[in-house]
Formats: structure tokens, C-alpha cells, sequence
């Protein structure tokens, strides 16, 4: 059984990930561990969990309180899925035109929609305040506009699950391709911090974080994996409550 540490860092949030596995990383011709047959449901409940964290990890690596959660909405009429993304796709692409003319990037996060009767499309995203008034005057109906601040407690985890949420099945999910990615990094774990954790004893923090997640896991073939979720100190006054608009 080999034993690894795997760090994700986004933004001011940390994961650290202690587990187990049958088979070497980065090894070739190793036989891969046995595959657990799970139901269908189950899966999609796993990758709901992941798209969630993904996402909230694009959140916290690109953006940060004082940005901005809009909703654009076109005026009460039958436009198609395709005529709406047009709109969309032409807005985007003048707000990256006349950013760039100012020396800024363009990064987004969000989804289309439209209302149960066909006839409300709009379009949310997050933006980053200094494009927050190049992207209201792109938009063509100004009454079409709400706009809701970011504030940081639970480290934007609502609203990442707001935006992977599709009950209708309508959304069509919007990410820029310029977004700055998670750093994840796997290492070989240390067999001896290991069997502290089986034992319950706790880890040593890292240096300017504090905890505010701790999890276990056990799986029938690897035994049990150990997950920490840690927030940088200098971010701890920031954090309040987030502030979503749900009214789709």
C-alpha cells in the first residue's frame, strides 16, 4: 500500500488530502486497483460533489470579496437558446474588446437560463469588479441588471452549488478560458503522519492557516483517507455570509 499528500491551493483555501493506494503513481505497467462497481446514482451524486468543488475552487482562484455576482436579463420575449447565446457571445466580446483597451482581463464564471415558461432568458455570472461597469454598459437592456456583491464565508461553497444546481435543465455553463487553476500538488505522504491521523491525533497546521473542515473517509480496498480544509489567516476578517441571487 503506498501512501500519498495531495495539496490543492485555491486562492486563500487550502485542501490537504492524506490517503492510500493500491498502485504506484506515475509507474508504468502497474496493474490498476480493482474498479468498485458503484449504482448510477451514486455516481451522479459523486460528480455533483466535484463539479461543486471544481467550481468553487475556480471561484476562490480567480475572485475574491468586493467582485461581483450579476444577473443580465433580456426583456420577456420568445428568443431561442440560439438567438439568446448570440447575445450572450457578442456581449463577451465586447467586453473583452474594450477591457483589453484599458489593460484588463476578462474572467467569468456563470451559466444561461431560462424560466420555466420559455420566456425569461438571462444570463448570471461572476465578474471581477473592474470590469463591473464595462459590462453594464455593453449590456443592452440597463434595466436588466442585478447586481449582488461577493462576501466569503463558507468560502463561496453556496454559491458554487447554485451554479452547478440544474432543475429545469436549461443552464448551459459559462466558464472564461483565461481562469487561473487550482495548484494541486501530490507528493509521497509521510507513513508516520499517517498513523497518527488513524490514531484521531491531530496534524500540525499549516503556518498562516487555520482549520475549518476535517473529514474521513473509508474505502473496503485503501482503508481510510483523511481530508483537511484549511482558510489563510489574513482572509478570516473577510468572511461573511454569501450573498446569492436565486431569482431565476
Amino acid at each position: 500500500m503506498f501512501t500519498y499528500k495531495c495539496e490543492i491551493q485555491s486562492g486563500p483555501m487550502l485542501e490537504i488530502k492524506y490517503y492510500q493506494s493500491l498502485r504506484k503513481r506515475n509507474k508504468k505497467n502497474m496493474s490498476r486497483s480493482i474498479n468498485r462497481a458503484i449504482t448510477s446514482e451514486k455516481m451522479a451524486q459523486a460528480n455533483r460533489i466535484r463539479g461543486e468543488q471544481h467550481t468553487q475552487r475556480l471561484i476562490l482562484a480567480n475572485f475574491k470579496q468586493g467582485d461581483w455576482w450579476v444577473r443580465f436579463s433580456a426583456p420577456y420575449q420568445n428568443f431561442t437558446e440560439e438567438e439568446f447565446e448570440k447575445i450572450v457571445s457578442n456581449f463577451f466580446k465586447r467586453i473583452k474588446y474594450h477591457a483589453k483597451k484599458q489593460g484588463l482581463q476578462f474572467k467569468y464564471i456563470g451559466f444561461c437560463e431560462c424560466g420555466k415558461r420559455g420566456s425569461n432568458w438571462h444570463l448570471h455570472i461572476i465578474i471581477e469588479d473592474c470590469v463591473k461597469d464595462i459590462a453594464m454598459k455593453m449590456w443592452q437592456w440597463s434595466n436588466g441588471i442585478n447586481l449582488t456583491p461577493l462576501y466569503e464565508d463558507g468560502s463561496f461553497a453556496d454559491l458554487a452549488k447554485y451554479i452547478r444546481k440544474d432543475v429545469t435543465g436549461t443552464k448551459r455553463l459559462k466558464t472564461s478560458r483565461n481562469l487561473t487553476k487550482p495548484a494541486v500538488t501530490v507528493t509521497e505522504g509521510k507513513k508516520r503522519e499517517f498513523k497518527k491521523l488513524e490514531k484521531g491525533e491531530a496534524l500540525q497546521i499549516p503556518q498562516g492557516y487555520y482549520l475549518v473542515r476535517d473529514e474521513m473517509w473509508v474505502n473496503d480496498f485503501t482503508g481510510a483517507s483523511f481530508y483537511f480544509t484549511y482558510l489563510a489567516i489574513d482572509n478570516h476578517k473577510y468572511r461573511r455570509k454569501d450573498m446569492i441571487n436565486n431569482d431565476t
